[in-house]
């Protein structure tokens, strides 16, 4: 008996095809598939507990992002998704692959989500003035830095994914966005150095990081080192392109001065400097 998908799955040592991760030996044995082209285990990871996949990806393992990247999707959160091929029989139904890779989506959006959540409360809490001030303002604020916080984030993912289809032949598109989201999931530690510490030191080396799992994503589907370097900093220097022109040119504004000005109905005199788009 083979458990088998349509797809071929990655080695994650060695990155060649195979068709097959387990084979069933008897009804109650399973046996992982070793590696056509080098004989190891073709994904261990399947076995692994999802706290051991993460210790590896802190690590910057090439092999668990090929488990991420290529095998994970086809997976999906359950593992009766497999077809299991008897000698002359029909093949049970079986759930399809569809809606596991709907549920990757899912799982995917939501990190993201996070991720942005996480960043905008990082940058909000450390620009925000010490002292009391109200509740209102502080929503205010913290709407203007999650829109810059945006803006930041999907500059940074358009011009990866734009240079990785024109440079490095990367045709996935939407699993390329979704690994990529997924190789930044250390922007959700962010929010512990920002709480206990306000070290900016530790969010530099947490981005840091971030670009550092990006990376090593990007070269397991390109299969280009310095290509992936290259383009992930380009991202980069687009992304803080953004954050400079939607801060300046978009919401130069004192957003404090600006609410008190609006609730109080005093002079306005605090629009006297206005974004170009607003003249």
């Amino acid at each position: 008996h083979i458990f088998q998908l349509s797809a071929m799955f990655i080695c994650v040592e060695c990155g060649s095809e195979n068709p097959y991760l387990c084979e069933q030996i008897s009804s109650s044995v399973l046996k992982l598939s070793q590696c056509e082209g080098c004989d190891a285990v073709v994904d261990k990871y399947i076995e692994y507990d999802g706290v051991l996949v993460l210790l590896d990806m802190l690590l910057l393992k090439t092999d668990v992002y090929r488990h991420i990247v290529f095998n994970r999707r086809q997976i999906g959160a359950d593992r009766k998704v497999y077809t299991k091929y008897s000698n002359g029989t029909t093949p049970p139904p079986v759930t399809s692959t569809e809606s596991h890779n709907h549920y990757y989506a899912r799982t995917t959006i939501l990190l993201f989500l996070s991720s942005l959540t996480a960043d905008t409360y990082t940058t909000w809490l450390n620009d925000k003035p010490k002292g009391k001030l109200d509740l209102q303002v502080l929503e205010l604020k913290f709407i203007v830095r999650l829109i810059e916080v945006l803006a930041q984030t999907c500059s940074f993912y358009l011009t990866v994914l734009l240079l990785s289809v024109a440079l490095l032949g990367i045709k996935d598109v939407k699993n390329m966005l979704l690994s990529l989201i997924i190789s930044s999931f250390a922007k959700l530690f962010a929010i512990p150095s920002a709480i206990w510490s306000r070290n900016t030191n530790l969010l530099v080396l947490s981005y840091i990081f971030v670009l550092a799992n990006n990376m090593v994503m990007l070269r397991v589907m390109s299969h280009r080192k310095v290509g992936s370097c290259l383009v992930i900093l380009a991202g980069f220097l687009v992304e803080r392109y953004a954050d400079y022109t939607v801060s300046q040119n978009v919401f130069p504004w004192d957003t404090i001065s600006l609410y008190k000005n609006i609730v109080n109905g005093t002079s306005m005199s605090v629009l006297s400097v206005k974004p170009k788009w607003f003249k």
